[in-house]
């Protein structure tokens, strides 16, 4: 067998920056997720391809329970999932005027969108709950404060096509993790079905957002698998999750990511999908004083505001790190980050009330 040849971060970055999108390959990134090369110089390489694309800009959105827990899936991770003794207790169908209210906080926070998630195997074959989440979609459509976007499990094409005609503008549905870890964390449903989900909400116009969970025990092979899942399904939003170990799931046992290996799998996954929105979602607080590193090691996104059953810095302290880095608001919606766009206004340094503003493209 021949010696592999050394990998350059530098070398792969300028190939993507020239127009070549898929220059990381499923072997290339594989070993860079392996840790062949230091985690600084890939940062590095990283960054240049953020910058490149998404210049001062992040993206920022929150989240909602519209519906918590009771869930009949089995995925090893969730704390939402019946197959689980939690601290997370079932609980009804958020009412419209509730998911305005959560809307309206959204954008107090600065989120341009708020997801709508349901602890459901689905909307498939429950008229009910999908009656339910198409009044509260609209009810944020028609209340402006943030778009409305959903994760709402397996949802039929029609059932899709009303949700978008309510007003839904992205649907959220992660693949989670590589197809070759997959049945280790998920039995009760398959890869292809969540695929396939995805492909039915862009052949219907929906923006798609999906990306997975590191850190579940997977191989660096299983996340070179996903990166590629996610880069030939062409995905417009990639959510980073790192686990957050919940006592009583599957996978209570294993322990968080170092600061530093969470940064190295944020810039792996920024070589491989360059074009994409890469935001960071639940485990972030695992990176503690590194955190504002994420953006340099490629990250052009996160979450505000709590998670679904865990909690997340405060909001003050996420707009004050993202002032003094001198990084603004992107709108959900604004233009891919392939395409040009005009220049953006200066960031507004004028706090209120000790909040910092961050102003928000439109």
């Amino acid at each position: 067998m021949s010696e592999l040849s050394p990998l350059s971060p530098h070398a792969l970055a300028d190939r993507i920056l020239a127009g070549e999108n898929d220059a990381a390959d499923l072997p290339t990134l594989t070993r860079l997720f392996a840790g062949e090369v230091d985690t600084w110089e890939l940062m590095a390489a990283a960054d240049r391809i953020r910058r490149s694309h998404f210049a001062d800009e992040v993206h920022l959105c929150s989240i909602v329970n519209a519906k918590q827990g009771g869930c009949p899936e089995d995925c090893g991770f969730c704390s939402q999932s019946k197959h689980f003794s939690t601290h997370v207790s079932a609980e009804r169908f958020l009412a419209p005027e509730e998911v305005v209210e959560a809307s309206a906080k959204a954008q107090a926070q600065h989120a341009s969108a708020l997801g709508l998630v349901t602890a459901t195997r689905g909307l498939e074959d429950d008229s009910v709950a999908l009656d339910k989440m198409v009044d509260g979609v609209r009810a944020v459509r028609d209340a402006g404060h943030t778009e409305a976007h959903g994760s709402f499990g397996f949802v039929s094409r029609d059932g899709l096509a009303r949700l978008k005609d309510a007003g839904l503008t992205e649907l959220n549905h992660n693949l989670e993790t590589g197809r070759g870890y997959f049945d280790s964390v998920v039995s009760s449903h398959s890869y292809d079905e969540r695929i396939q989900t995805i492909k039915n909400a862009k052949e219907l116009g929906l923006r798609t957002c999906s990306g997975g969970i590191v850190g579940m025990g997977e191989a660096p092979v299983h996340r070179a698998e996903l990166a590629v899942a996610l880069r030939d399904l062409d995905v417009d939003e990639v959510p980073i999750n790192f686990l957050v170990s919940i006592e009583g799931t599957k996978l209570e046992k294993i322990e968080p990511m170092t600061p530093l290996e969470m940064l190295h799998a944020i810039a792996c996954f920024r070589l491989a999908l360059p074009r994409q929105n890469i935001f960071i979602a639940a485990g972030r607080m695992h990176l503690g004083q590194l955190t504002p590193l994420m953006f340099a090691a490629g990250a052009s996104g996160m979450m505000v505001g709590d998670f679904l059953t865990t909690a997340n810095r405060s909001v003050e302290d996420d707009l004050r790190m993202l002032e003094q880095l001198g990084l603004r608001g992107r709108s959900c919606g604004a233009e891919r980050p392939e395409m040009s766009r005009p220049a953006a206004p200066p960031v507004v340094r004028s706090t209120d009330s000790g909040r910092p503003k961050l102003r928000v493209l439109n």
